[in-house]
């Protein structure tokens, strides 16, 4: 036999009707060159995440430096940032920009107090440059053409002086990563099931710019308009003393934690205003693609661990509440998983007007979505709602001949869903290990491949398991996240033909392993009267000798069934 691995009350509300960034002011090439201590265009020629202990992700990005604008660089130049993916976990960082493997930039980057580089203004000052279109006669096309333009202007007599950055030099490849995490875009999955995403406030972090009315006006804004188009649901939980970074808490928690003034000093970059992020648990099933968020329209999520913002409140653009308002809804939607209308500068009223636009607009808007927002949204959390399901495990009776009790060896899987009670439940990637997993309706049997003796019993809340199979639920439009049926025990029942209550469970209960008439230790006695025969019982995980241990409703007010 085989055993694989695998504020206050006023803040008490719910509204019911992919990449993090951050709000940054606008920067001139001129004012970004002078800002940094060194500038460079370059091409991406490797990338590698890695995880401290402390359980932070990083990104080395090793550019080829092809064009020097200030400071001396060796060949291969490596930059850090925060965020990526290690396993099947990512974490997204409002600075970092998402570099991309083979993609050319013109790059601002500052040596940080870790002695590390990174981008001078975050996402903003990593430019992408984009190939040209044919027959145009430029290098790249705008305006990342008009930025190189600039800065070569700027240094036309020769690179600016600047640092020496001779001791950080990158290598090509291997290539770890694709991007900073890749396309995998994830949910927070509680408005699936009608809940609330709760979230908690640094209580060591509120403005002193604003009163407490108004700062809880913000939040209730803020959070309104995402919950005003979606099905999403927010609910305050309480004050809390981080004690660190909002930017360095991952329990996976389900919730956003919202620091409203940057008091660790986690924005380090010249005129950002706030980050967002979220970290992102990602498990694709092999064969099928389907992922821990569920499926939306077609599209695969992740699950959403943990959401957070950090905000840049002493800023002198944040004195303004409504400016405030704005960059806060604007980095909350990247804990949603919303990424940027642009980054970089656009005249396209429909990007331009976004709050998801890279620049805070600053134009008294608080926190109004622009035409761009909404839909996308719509897409990550639809007002029809992905099924869901639960994980379950099996304690497998194995006998001289296959049990063939009903109950025994099988499960039936729930789905649930808001809209529809019509649902279509599908399995993937059972494995064969130890039996064989067969499907009927929703129900899931597995019949075990001989008569074992009796196994360990695995741990129902780990992930180890004798056989496995993955399944969902779909409505026809959207698919719930994948659950697992685990078979965590393989015992046997010397009984033939089997009643399906091995052996262990009688010897327990009764002194012996045979059914007898006598005790009423037969399948279908009741040896307790309490309602329930011994087979029932056996499945129930109940006491058949204490009629007091028995499943029933004791108590059953509105709101309360014990």
């Amino acid at each position: 036999m085989k055993k694989l691995s695998s504020f206050l009350s006023l803040l008490v509300f719910t509204f019911s009707i992919y990449h993090a960034r951050s709000s940054v002011l606008p920067m001139s090439a001129e004012e970004l060159l002078r800002a940094s201590d060194a500038a460079f265009r370059g091409k991406v020629v490797g990338l590698s995440s890695f995880k401290t202990p402390d359980g932070l992700i990083f990104t080395r990005a090793s550019l080829r430096v092809d064009e020097r604008f200030k400071g001396t660089f060796p060949a291969i130049l490596q930059v850090t940032h925060r965020g990526g993916r290690v396993g099947n976990e990512g974490q997204f960082d409002g600075l970092s920009p998402q570099f991309k493997m083979n993609g050319e930039y013109l790059l601002f980057v500052t040596r940080g107090a870790d002695g590390k580089l990174h981008s001078t203004q975050g996402f903003a000052s990593a430019i992408l440059l984009q190939p040209a279109p044919a027959g145009s006669g430029a290098e790249f096309a705008s305006p990342g053409q008009d930025e190189l333009n600039e800065i070569r202007a700027l240094t036309a007599s020769g690179p600016a002086s600047g640092a020496d950055f001779s001791d950080q030099a990158g290598e090509i490849g291997p290539l770890e990563i694709t991007g900073m995490l890749g396309n995998i875009s994830s949910r927070f999955l509680q408005c699936d099931r009608g809940d609330a995403i709760p979230f908690l406030i640094d209580s060591n972090s509120l403005p002193a710019q604003f009163t407490l009315a108004q700062v809880t006006n913000a939040i209730q804004q803020a959070f309104g308009a995402w919950a005003a188009v979606t099905s999403l649901k927010f609910r305050f939980e309480g004050f809390q003393s981080f004690g660190k970074g909002a930017d360095t808490i991952f329990p996976n928690d389900g919730k956003i934690r919202l620091q409203l003034t940057d008091i660790y000093n986690r924005i380090t970059t010249s005129g950002t205003l706030g980050i967002g992020g979220r970290n992102v648990l990602s498990n694709p099933l092999e064969n099928v693609g389907w992922d821990l968020g569920g499926n939306v329209a077609g599209n695969e999520f992740g699950k959403t661990g943990v959401g957070y913002v950090v905000l840049e409140s002493t800023n002198s653009a944040m004195q303004d509440i409504s400016t405030f308002t704005e960059v806060l809804c604007h980095e909350i939607g990247h804990a949603l998983n919303m990424a940027h209308s642009s980054e970089v500068k656009t005249s396209d009223p429909l990007l331009l007007d976004s709050i998801m636009y890279f620049q805070a607009h600053a134009d008294g808007r608080g926190a109004r979505l622009g035409a761009y927002d909404i839909p996308v949204i719509q897409q990550i959390y639809p007002s029809n709602t992905p099924p869901f399901s639960f994980d379950r495990v099996m304690d497998v009776t194995t006998a001289p001949s296959t049990p063939a009790v009903p109950g025994i060896n099988q499960v039936s899987i729930s789905g649930y869903d808001l809209q529809s009670a019509s649902l279509t439940f599908q399995t993937a990637n059972g494995t064969t290990d130890n039996g064989s997993f067969s499907v009927a309706g929703n129900t899931v049997e597995y019949t075990p491949a001989g008569y074992f003796l009796d196994s360990d019993r695995l741990d129902p809340s780990g992930n180890l398991f004798y056989d496995e199979i993955n399944a969902r639920f779909s409505d026809g439009t959207n698919a719930s996240p994948y659950v697992s049926i685990r078979v965590v025990s393989l015992t046997g029942d010397s009984d033939n033909p089997s009643d399906g209550i091995p052996d262990y469970w009688m010897e327990f209960y009764f002194g012996h392993s045979d059914p007898r008439a006598s005790d009423k230790s037969r399948a279908t006695d009741d040896a307790d009267g309490d309602g329930l025969d011994n087979l029932q019982e056996y499945i129930a995980g109940s006491n058949p000798t204490n009629a007091g241990s028995a499943q029933r409703i004791t108590t059953f007010n509105p709101g309360v069934l014990q």
